[in-house]
């Protein structure tokens, strides 16, 4: 796949492969935000340290007494960088603690950041294929992001991120390993919803095109796998949906991760061999 180019302006210098890398892509002067006094940074953090189910209203109380609104989007911006990316488990508490602080506009602006976020880090989307870390990150804020939009009936807002122009992207450009992951976590705020459960149209559009890849000849199995999860999340079996025709005419690069190895192994002996026939271009008086 050729190279996202704007991997390079944010990826640059960066080390590949580390949780560095991610926190250094969040730090992006793109998301940069400006910080309340340092004593507000540390109250806050003690207060989200100290989190759980049973204080939620009185945090929200201590929270309250510290915040005021200028900081809300720092507060937005440090949920989403320093907890939500990192800590699924706590998704449902984070969820319910800023539902009980009762402003509305600082949960928009939560969801505003997690897209941007996101955003930022598809910029390096390359090198998401290859890392780890980098991929659990954009799994991690894709179910942040289902939870705080679909699982609570709103909808996810498609100039912000179009999840079905995102894998048809992807399919022709190899990185599938990255966004399909992302965008099946997304769905699984399905399961919560009333609104956006099958048979409603817009989700059962996505899930033909997650079913007509989950069938690409030598897809990777832990893509299939991924596709399979969530439909066993959304209590649906994959055989019932039906298939969509929109990778028709479309082709994965030929070097494409998102393939199986043994299937990138023949394409690339099958371009070799073309190279080396007679008359192939580098060959006659150039290949001599």
């Amino acid at each position: 796949a050729a190279a996202n180019p704007a991997a390079a302006a944010v990826g640059g210098a960066l080390m590949f492969g580390g949780a560095h890398t991610v926190d250094s892509l969040l730090n992006d002067p793109e998301l940069s935000i400006e910080k309340p006094p340092v004593w507000v940074c540390d109250s806050t953090a003690a207060i989200f340290n100290s989190l759980v189910k049973d204080n939620i209203e009185q945090k929200a109380e201590e929270l309250a007494g510290i915040i005021q609104a200028e900081h809300h989007p720092w507060l937005a911006y440090y949920l989403v960088k320093n907890r939500a990316s990192k800590e699924v488990n706590f998704h449902g508490t984070y969820i319910e603690f800023f539902e009980k602080l009762k402003q509305p506009r600082l949960l928009e602006m939560v969801t505003n950041m997690t897209y941007d976020c996101l955003r930022v880090l598809l910029k390096s989307v390359d090198q998401a294929v290859v890392s780890t870390s980098h991929r659990t990150v954009l799994k991690n804020l894709g179910y942040w992001l289902g939870q705080i939009t679909l699982a609570r009936n709103k909808p996810l807002k498609s100039k912000q991120m179009d999840l079905k122009n995102a894998l048809l992207d992807a399919y022709e450009n190899g990185r599938l390993t990255a966004v399909l992951p992302l965008v099946c976590k997304v769905l699984e705020g399905v399961q919560k919803s009333k609104v956006y459960k099958l048979p409603n149209p817009w989700t059962t559009a996505i899930m033909s095109l997650l079913a007509e890849i989950h069938d690409v000849p030598n897809l990777r199995t832990n893509l299939m796998f991924e596709v399979e999860v969530l439909c066993k999340h959304l209590d649906i079996k994959i055989s019932d949906l039906k298939r969509s025709e929109l990778l028709v005419g479309k082709r994965p690069p030929p070097n494409s991760n998102d393939l199986s190895s043994a299937a990138r192994q023949s394409a690339a002996e099958g371009a070799k061999a073309d190279s080396a026939a007679p008359g192939a271009p580098g060959a006659g008086a150039f290949g001599a």
